[in-house]
């Protein structure tokens, strides 16, 4: 008699761990959309406008490097990789366009040249 209750038994188990397989795949599906919409997608978007950011570079602009250096675009080769910037008179820099975060208002370096200058 034995037998045939542990036989049983095992029957049920299989039954619940079938349910609980279904519920399993449910909680990680949600789990799998929400890693999407909190981490993939937002970063998917400031990939594009760094990107459109770096595409509309234009001699001229003030930028401002990862580094923390401001200047002027004075030369933007051909190869598409590089950008010549002027941080001061005649200190021309050539860094990578990858590393330019972000373009500054017009302005800018001049009106933190004068704020220098007076706290001389």
């Amino acid at each position: 008699m034995s037998i045939f209750s542990t036989a049983y038994a095992a029957d049920g188990a299989t039954q619940a761990a079938q349910g609980g397989d279904l519920s399993m795949i449910i909680v990680l599906s949600i789990c799998m959309v929400a890693v999407y919409f909190l981490f993939m997608r937002p970063n998917a978007k400031k990939r594009k406008e760094m990107q459109k950011l770096l595409d509309n570079l234009v001699v001229g602009d003030e930028v401002l490097t990862n580094g923390g250096i401001a200047g002027r675009i004075v030369k933007l080769p051909d190869n598409k990789e590089y950008v010549l910037i002027s941080v001061s008179s005649g200190v021309v820099m050539q860094i990578k366009r990858n590393y330019v975060v972000a373009v500054l208002p017009k302005g800018t370096l001049e009106a933190v040249a004068v704020d220098s200058q007076k706290n001389k």
